[in-house]
């Protein structure tokens, strides 16, 4: 079976290979806007994206001949939080925030960047039909 990997996650780190893991090893990195395809002989694989400690959902596929596309993007939830924070933060010297205000942005900014480091980027599958779904761990 032949996959077809798309890397489209825009202007967060496209200076920074993302590397995609096949059932836990390490497989291929792949830059923004880059399309690679591969041969996989298995009968089914899990495929992983990661960046450091930012990954994305496991995406089972099962091989049935057909080729498959997959694309990976960036978690929509945390471009808009990374539009929010830059927001505020451009508004702090204009709302007068007080040292404590800005600290507990800052902690809830890191708790929320915590909780996304296993939801940074979203892999699918562009076509249907050939038996790929999301796993949890």
């Amino acid at each position: 079976m032949e996959i077809q990997v798309t890397r489209n996650t825009g202007f967060y780190g496209m200076g920074s290979a993302i590397e995609l893991t096949k059932n836990g090893q390490k497989w291929i990195a792949i830059n923004n806007n880059q399309t690679k395809k591969i041969e996989v002989s298995e009968a089914e694989v899990i495929l992983q994206a990661s960046f450091f400690f930012m990954k994305s959902n496991k995406l089972l596929i099962k091989n049935t001949g057909n080729p498959v596309k997959i694309e990976i993007t960036m978690n929509p939830m945390l471009i808009s939080v990374y539009l929010f924070f830059f927001l505020v933060m451009l508004l702090l010297p204009i709302i007068h925030f007080s040292i404590l205000g800005i600290l507990l942005l800052f902690v809830f900014y890191f708790l929320f960047l915590f909780s996304m480091l296993g939801k940074a980027y979203v892999v699918k599958e562009t076509l249907n039909g050939t038996g790929s779904r999301n796993i949890s761990e």
